[in-house]
């Protein structure tokens, strides 16, 4: 049997992408996007991460979210960080539903000068066996 996510693939990420677990990503770049909606288009912060191959555009409660653990209000300044995204569900008109939501990774959490400094360091050093092994995002 196919599961729903599967029969009708999205080109976004999904919260059914995450397989039930959070993941750590560091986020490549965060560019505004004209999207297609129900009531036409709507310009919205889209994150692309780093190693995967789906993004995430970003509602406002996710944006804040970015903004509050990057210390960034801009988001052109969000590539480099590192957030967690994890699978929730949420309330949308009378229906609950899944959703991502975004938080500081568990482990490793960097400041944002910390992450300023490690992007730097990163630029300079050649990556490491765990670096290499750390980029298989499954979606």
């Amino acid at each position: 049997m196919a599961k729903r996510h599967e029969v009708f693939p999205c080109r976004y990420l999904q919260a059914a992408d995450l397989g039930g677990k959070p993941i750590n990503v560091v986020i490549e770049k965060a560019p505004l996007e004209t999207l297609k909606s129900k009531n036409g288009e709507e310009v919205k912060t889209v994150l692309y991460f780093r190693g995967a191959k789906k993004p995430l555009p970003l509602n406002r409660t996710n944006w804040d979210s970015v903004a509050r653990i990057t210390g960034e209000d801009d988001s052109e300044n969000w590539p480099g960080h590192q957030i967690q995204l994890y699978p929730t569900t949420t309330s949308f008109g009378a229906d609950v539903v899944e959703c991502i939501r975004i938080r500081a990774p568990e482990q490793g959490e960097l400041k944002p000068a910390k992450a300023k400094a490690a992007k730097a360091k990163t630029a300079e050093r050649k990556p490491s066996l765990a670096d290499e092994m750390d980029d298989s995002i499954p979606w």
